[in-house]
């Protein structure tokens, strides 16, 4: 099945159990001219969560939409399905919910608790949502949060509100600075535009 968990192109392949080690072996003989190695599931966790895509169960579950992801172009509004009315009342209206990965700055990776999930996310000094997913980014050298950005009332949240504030990250009752992204799709497909300067 082609699927991916870590942002890059990705398949997963069900076989029976009797054979597992057999197909493995053939695995690792013919990707050695490919570099192929072992990688574990924490750093699946870090290249995911690096890349802004969410786990099913962790970041997102059933009341979840493209919408509040910043997936829009994933749907097909000119097809059929089932929900398309819903998407389409909730592209008119608006969301109050944003899915939002978010830079840890202030953070010292030797002497600061590291997130997991179920973190408080502060906006503007306001709770406003939970870490729902972290991990160490390799790539980007900081600590990386994921989680829903929740609006007060009736509020939409839209690109500029969530740029247009200022946010924390609560880690056993210590307050970190955290920089917003939101998930933006480019020209050539879905990309995530952190500025780390």
């Amino acid at each position: 099945m082609r699927l991916t968990h870590t942002g890059e192109d990705g398949f997963m392949l069900y076989i029976p159990s009797e054979y597992a080690l057999c197909v493995y072996d053939i695995l690792m003989e013919q990707g050695k001219d490919y570099g192929i190695i072992n990688a574990g599931y924490f750093a699946q966790r870090t290249l995911r969560i690096e890349r802004m895509y969410p786990s099913w169960g962790h970041d997102i579950d059933k009341k979840t939409t493209p919408l509040h992801l910043n997936r829009e172009f994933h749907v097909s509004f000119d097809k059929d399905f089932i929900g398309k009315e819903a998407l389409l009342k909730q592209r008119r209206e608006g969301v109050q919910k944003r899915f939002v990965q978010f830079l840890l700055e202030d953070h010292n990776l030797d002497s600061d608790p590291w997130p997991w999930s179920g973190e408080p996310i502060y906006r503007n000094g306001k709770f406003c949502g939970f870490v729902t997913s972290a991990a160490y980014g390799f790539t980007l050298g900081k600590q990386v949060c994921l989680g829903h950005v929740h609006a007060p009332g009736s509020e939409n949240i839209t690109i500029n509100y969530i740029r247009g504030a200022t946010y924390e990250i609560d880690i056993a009752t210590k307050r970190f600075k955290a920089r917003p992204n939101i998930y933006q799709p480019s020209e050539m497909g879905p990309t995530v535009q952190l500025n780390i300067n």
